[in-house]
C-alpha cells in the first residue's frame, strides 16, 4: 500500500504539473547542426557507450538463462559398450551392445518461484537499459557542454587575437613617434611589453582551445574537424534573435526521474524474491518422462534380452528444514524493499525541489543575459567612439585599448551567461522528461 501511495503522489504531481510550451524544450544542438550531427553518433561512436552496451547484452543473456528454468528439458544418451563376461560354470562370453536413453523434465509448480526468477532477470535488464539510457544522457550533457565551453574558448581566441592587433599597430605607433621625438623609449618598451604579453596570452588560449578539442574528440570518438567558427557566427545570430524571458519553461512535462524508474524496479525485485524465499521450504513438482534400454543376462545362457522402457511420473522434491536460511532470505529482502521505499520518497521530494530550482535559476540567468547585452551594447558604443577618437588623435592609445579590452569582456561575458541558461536549461530539460 505504501508502494502504491508514492506512484499516487506521483501521478497527482503530474497532473499538477501539465505540459511545457514547444519553444521551451529545445535542446542545445537544435541551434548548432554539428553538434547535432555528433550527438546523433555518439552510441556508435563513443567507447564509453561501447562498453555499457554490452552489460545490456549480459543481463539479456542472464534473463534468458532464467527463463529456461520454466522449461521443458530433453536430454539424449548413446553408449556403445564391449562386454566381457566370465559366468560361474559357464564359458568366457564377449559382446558388444549399444544403450540408447531420452529423458524429459518440466517443472509443474514451484508456488511463483521460478516465475519470480524470470521476472527479477527481467526487471535486471530494464535497470541496465536504463543505466545505458543515463550514461547516454550524462555523456551528451557533457559533450553539449563542453562544445559550448569550446565556443566560448574560440570566442575568447578570436577577441585576444583582435587585440593583439590593436597592439601591434600600437607598438609601431609609438615607434614611429619614438624616432620623431614625440614619446620616449619607456611608452615604447611599455608598447612592446603589453604587445607580448596579450602574445602569450594568445599562445595559451590556443594550447587550452587544442587540448580541449582533443578531450572532446577522444569522449565522442568523433574523427572530423570541429567548425568551431562557423557555429560561434551562428550562435551570436542566435543570441541576437532570442527572447530568453518568453521562452522560460513554466511548469513541467515529465513522469519521472530516471532514479525513480530504477528504484520501483529495484523494489519490484525485493518482492520477487520475498516469493522466493517463501516456496524454499513447500514441495515442488516436476513432470518426469523418458525412455531408456537396458539388457538383462540371463542366468542360464549366454543371450542377453534387451529392454526398452518407457517412464512417465511427477517428481516431488520438499525441503523440510534449511536452518533458517529462507527466514533469513525474506527478512533481508523485506527491509531492503522497505529501504528502497524510504529511498523513492526522499527521491520524490528531491525531484520536486530540483525542478524548482533549476526553474528560479532559469529566471536568473535570463535577467543575467539581458544586463550582459545591455552591457555589450554600452561597450560596443564606448568602442566605436573611442576609434572616432583615436583616429582624431584626442585619445591615448591606452584608453583606445582599455575600450576595446571592454568590448571583449562584454562579449564573453554575454556569451558565457548564455551558455550557462543554455546548460541549465538542458538540465531541467534532462530532470522533466523520461528519456533525456
Amino acid at each position: 500500500m505504501k508502494y502504491l501511495f508514492y506512484k499516487l503522489q506521483i501521478f497527482a504531481w503530474i497532473i499538477y504539473l501539465s505540459t511545457v510550451s514547444l519553444a521551451a524544450q529545445e535542446r542545445i544542438e537544435e541551434y548548432f547542426p554539428q553538434l547535432s550531427k555528433i550527438l546523433l553518433d555518439l552510441a556508435g561512436n563513443s567507447p564509453l557507450l561501447l562498453k555499457n552496451n554490452q552489460l545490456v547484452e549480459e543481463q539479456l543473456g542472464n534473463q534468458l538463462v532464467a527463463d529456461s528454468a520454466q522449461g521443458l528439458k530433453l536430454s539424449v544418451n548413446i553408449a556403445a559398450q564391449s562386454m566381457h563376461e566370465d559366468r560361474p560354470d559357464q564359458s568366457f562370453y564377449h559382446r558388444y551392445r549399444t544403450y540408447g536413453s531420452i529423458y524429459a523434465r518440466k517443472p509443474l509448480y514451484h508456488w511463483g518461484a521460478l516465475q519470480a526468477e524470470s521476472e527479477i532477470a527481467y526487471q535486471r535488464t530494464e535497470i541496465a537499459k536504463l543505466n545505458y539510457q543515463q550514461s547516454m544522457a550524462d555523456l551528451s550533457n557533457q559533450v553539449r557542454y563542453s562544445y559550448l565551453d569550446l565556443l566560448v574558448l574560440q570566442k575568447k581566441k578570436q577577441a585576444k587575437q583582435e587585440s593583439l592587433v590593436i597592439h601591434r599597430e600600437s607598438l609601431n605607433r609609438q615607434i614611429k613617434q619614438n624616432k620623431l621625438g614625440i614619446s620616449s623609449n619607456l611608452d615604447v618598451s611599455e608598447s612592446n611589453a603589453s604587445f607580448l604579453e596579450n602574445k602569450i596570452l594568445l599562445a595559451d588560449l590556443n594550447q587550452s582551445l587544442h587540448n580541449s578539442i582533443n578531450q572532446f574528440k577522444t569522449i565522442t570518438g568523433w574523427r572530423g574537424n570541429l567548425s568551431l567558427k562557423d557555429q560561434n557566427e551562428s550562435f551570436q545570430n542566435f543570441i541576437s534573435l532570442k527572447k530568453f524571458k518568453n521562452d522560460l519553461p513554466t511548469i513541467v512535462a515529465g513522469l519521472s526521474s530516471q532514479t525513480m524508474d530504477r528504484l520501483e524496479k529495484e523494489i519490484e525485485i525485493e518482492k520477487h524474491k520475498i516469493k522466493i524465499a517463501e516456496s524454499q521450504l513447500k514441495p515442488k513438482l516436476n513432470l518426469v518422462g523418458g525412455f531408456y534400454q537396458d539388457q538383462v543376462a540371463l542366468a542360464n545362457s549366454d543371450a542377453s534380452l534387451l529392454r526398452n522402457n518407457v517412464v512417465v511420473g511427477i517428481e516431488a522434491n520438499w525441503a523440510i528444514w534449511d536452518s533458517s536460511k529462507s527466514k533469513g532470505l525474506k527478512s533481508a529482502a523485506l527491509a531492503k524493499k522497505r529501504r528502497l521505499e524510504y529511498a523513492l520518497d526522499r527521491e520524490l521530494k528531491d525531484f520536486r525541489i530540483n525542478v524548482e530550482n533549476l526553474r528560479q535559476n532559469l529566471y536568473s540567468l535570463a535577467n543575467r543575459i539581458e544586463m550582459s547585452t545591455k552591457l555589450l551594447n554600452v561597450a560596443k558604443s564606448r568602442f566605436k567612439t573611442s576609434k572616432i577618437e583615436f583616429d582624431a588623435k584626442r585619445i591615448s592609445a591606452n584608453r583606445y585599448l582599455e575600450s576595446k579590452i571592454a568590448l571583449d569582456n562584454a562579449r564573453i561575458n554575454q556569451l558565457d551567461s548564455v551558455c550557462q541558461y543554455l546548460k541549465t536549461h538542458d538540465l531541467y530539460l534532462n530532470v522533466i522528461r523520461k528519456n533525456p
